[in-house]
């Protein structure tokens, strides 16, 4: 069976979502900021789609700048705790470092997020 999972860099300066299937890239996107959603749910509904086109729930790693980004698209409460879903389960990681800006080839350089999702930790 296929380990399917989504990670996520929400940021004020851009967001940008990764989805593998173990170690197949399977998902490239950068999209809006968090502060120029305006539906609370968006992050909600792409993950629930996700997990629907695949036909089983998916692992999120998610990082934002603060935790209003991630509580205000209900993935986590108020104080950081994942909020539970039938359709995927939420890992809050903390960003290890930041480095310079570097140009970045067709829609960017996703290593650090590949990072991110080794940090997330494995279910068993």
């Amino acid at each position: 069976m296929s380990q399917y999972k989504v990670t996520m860099s929400l940021s004020n300066a851009r967001s940008r979502i990764l989805m593998t299937d173990g170690t197949d890239e399977l998902i490239r996107a950068v999209l809006p900021t968090v502060k120029q959603v305006r539906h609370p749910r968006a992050a909600q509904i792409l993950l629930e789609g996700l997990a629907l086109w695949i036909d089983q729930p998916v692992r999120v790693a998610v990082s934002a700048d603060d935790l209003d980004g991630t509580s205000f698209f209900g993935l986590t409460d108020g104080f950081g705790c994942p909020r539970p879903s039938v359709y995927y389960s939420v890992d809050v990681v903390e960003r290890l470092f930041r480095r310079r800006a570097k140009r970045l080839a067709g829609v960017g350089d996703f290593r650090d997020l590949c990072q991110l999702s080794l940090i997330g930790g494995e279910r068993r």
